[in-house]
């Protein structure tokens, strides 16, 4: 895959295997649902990645054999790490197989607790 410019978060879909593309873009948009984030991605490092007031706030992409939510924080996995019912963390990747659906409650201990890290750094 060629190095995506960061207003080509679309493009990323396009040009992944359709079961892959259909299982990131359902993710996607209960990432943007549940965390209230603007609904355009960017890519960041290559990542689809979402936004929140204007700060990026998750990302995920597609791999071989299973897919990933990235943190964007070497502490954060930290924090959720002893909340976690489902997926595989290194550091701060989230990795899941591609028959694995992320429940909304991991994705709401994922949210709640990068908002906080937001909120945190902001003071």
């Amino acid at each position: 895959m060629r190095k995506l410019e960061r207003d080509e978060a679309d493009l990323y879909f396009e040009l992944l295997e359709p079961a892959q593309a259909k299982v990131l873009l359902e993710l996607r948009d209960r990432m943007v649902r549940l965390a209230k984030a603007e609904p355009e991605l960017i890519i960041s490092y290559q990542l689809p990645t979402i936004r929140v007031k204007g700060k990026n706030f998750l990302a995920f992409a597609a791999w071989k054999n299973f897919y990933s939510i990235y943190l964007l924080s070497g502490s954060l996995g930290k924090v959720v790490e002893g909340s976690l019912t489902q997926g595989d963390l290194e550091k701060s990747a989230l990795r899941f197989a591609w028959d694995e659906k992320v429940t909304d409650k991991t994705l709401k201990l994922l949210i709640s607790a990068k908002t906080k890290e937001l909120l945190e750094r902001s003071r």
